[in-house]
C-alpha cells in the first residue's frame, strides 16, 4: 500500500510555471512615465477613429476658397465638416480664432461644423468631411 502526499511533482512544476509567467509578464511592462505620453502616430490614429475617416480634405492657402470647395462636395445629411487647427504651444488663441472663422464660413454655407484645436510641433489648418455627425443616424454606437 502506497500513500502519496497532497503535493506531487506536477503541483511543484505548475507553481514554478506560474512564478516564471509572473516574472516574464512583469518584465514586459513598460515605464509608466513613457506610457502616459502618447506618440504622435497614436494621437493621429486616435483622431482618425474619433472623427471618422475623411472623404475629402481642404487645406486653406493660396487661392483656395472654402465655400466653393464645400459646394463642390455634395454633402448629405450625415456629413460633418471638421475644422482642425494645430498650433504651436503658446498660440492657442490665434488657433482658436482661425478655427472659429472657418467654422463660421462653413455654417454660412449651410453645413454643420465641428472644431478641433490642438497643440502640435507642426502647425497646420485643414477641413475634413466625414459621415460622423453625432445627431444623425441610428446612434448604434452612441457612448453617452
Amino acid at each position: 500500500m502506497s500513500i502519496r502526499g497532497l503535493t506531487g511533482w506536477q503541483t511543484s512544476l505548475a507553481d514554478l510555471s506560474l512564478i516564471l509567467f509572473a516574472v516574464v509578464a512583469a518584465s514586459y511592462r513598460g515605464d509608466p512615465a513613457e506610457e502616459a505620453v502618447p506618440r504622435p502616430e497614436e494621437v493621429e490614429q486616435a483622431l482618425d477613429v474619433a472623427l471618422g475617416q475623411p472623404m475629402a480634405v481642404f487645406r486653406p492657402g493660396g487661392d483656395a476658397d472654402l465655400t466653393r470647395w464645400l459646394s463642390a462636395q455634395e454633402l448629405d445629411e450625415g456629413a460633418l465638416a471638421t475644422v482642425i487647427v494645430r498650433h504651436r504651444p503658446g498660440s492657442a488663441a490665434r488657433g482658436a480664432s482661425e478655427a472659429a472663422r472657418l467654422a463660421d464660413e462653413i455654417e454660412r454655407a449651410g453645413h454643420h461644423a465641428r472644431l478641433v484645436v490642438e497643440t502640435s510641433a507642426a502647425p497646420e489648418t485643414l477641413v475634413t468631411i466625414a459621415h460622423d455627425r453625432p445627431d444623425y443616424g441610428t446612434q448604434i454606437a452612441d457612448t453617452r
